[in-house]
């Protein structure tokens, strides 16, 4: 991918895998995310974004980072398109769906994965815009699921 957009120094949000001992604004989020994963099951042929292989040059990150980590996000153009970069084999990755809003800044990203994939060794980027309804002038908190782990990542604002 080319780096087209934001600076080099631009925020990285990287993984932190989800504890689901955890407390959070629970009920709430876990209905979005819920929703969030059947919109992406139901979702027709075509419908959801297949990504472009690599990682932004902004990223600042390294296949090997995006794989050791799970997921690694970056603005593109902040506030309103930001690219997540996930794990995927050459020949077999993950769909991405819209991003849903889960709270006044956070969102949601539901990903539809084929089990049957080999081991990842590459990455694939996902450029999404931000939902009009969440206010990412101070950052975004972004759930990256369906994927075989959940990652919360906090994208900060520049």
């Amino acid at each position: 991918m080319s780096g087209q957009g934001a600076a080099s120094e631009s925020p990285v949000g990287y993984a932190e895998r989800s504890d689901a001992s955890s407390p959070s604004s629970a009920q709430g989020a876990s209905a979005v995310v819920a929703e969030a994963v059947e919109a992406v099951r139901r979702a027709p042929p075509g419908a959801l974004n297949a990504g472009e292989p690599g990682l932004p040059q902004q990223s600042g990150a390294s296949v090997d980072d995006v794989l050791r980590l799970g997921a690694v996000a970056v603005w593109i153009d902040e506030p309103s398109l930001f690219a997540v970069s996930v794990p995927a084999a050459q020949d077999c990755w993950p769909s991405a769906g819209e991003p849903v809003a889960s709270g006044e800044s956070s969102l949601v990203v539901a990903f539809l994965q084929d089990d049957a994939c080999p081991t990842p060794t590459a990455v694939r980027t996902y450029r999404l815009e931000v939902p009009v309804e969440v206010d990412a002038d101070d950052g975004i908190d972004l759930a990256v699921v369906g994927l075989d782990e959940e990652f919360a990542l906090r994208l900060p604002a520049s």
